[in-house]
Parts: C-alpha cells; structure tokens; sequence
C-alpha cells in the first residue's frame, strides 16, 4: 500500500513538472519564468519612430484572449509602413502567459 502512494506521489510530480498549463510557443520555453524577444521580419521602412503592440494572453492555459496580429500592433501605433517585427514572450509558471507582436515604422 504503501510502495502505491509513494508510485502516485512521484507519477503526480513528474506529470506537474513536465507540463504546463499555458506556455508560449517562439523561442525557449522555461518551465518556471520565460521572458524572450524574437526578430520575426523586416519591412519596406528604413526607420521606425512609431512602435505599436498588440498582445494575446491566457490564464492557467483555461483561457486565451486577445489579437496579437500584425493588422492590430499597426492600428494601435499608427503605423503605415512596416520597419520591424519582432515577438514578445512571457510565461509565470505556466499560469499567465503573454505573447506580443511588436511593430515598428512609420
């Protein structure tokens, strides 16, 4: 009886440990913290003054909310022709997640 508690115990860890509730998908993935930025492309602009974001995120992977398009981040910074877009990732333990487009341009 006792060999099965322990059995369980250490099958429940292990099944914890090694998943998440909600995790971001660019870049590494840390189990506990994740904080990342990714390059995802360049565009026509040589420069960028303006930067807009536009962000997804989800609690304890139960729900997911948000518009992280590239449409979105351009609306909100006010941005006509695209500079630079880039990805902004952070996870807590699985429990919150963010995933961001960030634009730059003009």
């Amino acid at each position: 009886m006792k060999r099965t508690v322990v059995t369980a115990a250490v099958l429940a860890v292990l099944a914890m440990g090694t998943t998440g509730c909600g995790f971001v998908a660019d870049g590494p993935f840390g189990w506990g913290y994740t904080s990342s930025k990714t390059a995802v492309s360049t565009g026509s602009s040589k420069t960028g003054s303006k930067k807009g974001t536009a962000c997804i995120t989800s609690y304890f992977g139960f729900t997911s909310i948000g518009d992280a398009s590239i449409g979105e981040a351009m609306k909100n910074g006010g941005i006509k022709e695209i500079s630079t877009v880039d990805k902004d990732n952070l996870s807590v333990f699985g429990t919150y997640t963010r995933q961001c487009t960030v634009v730059t341009g003009e």
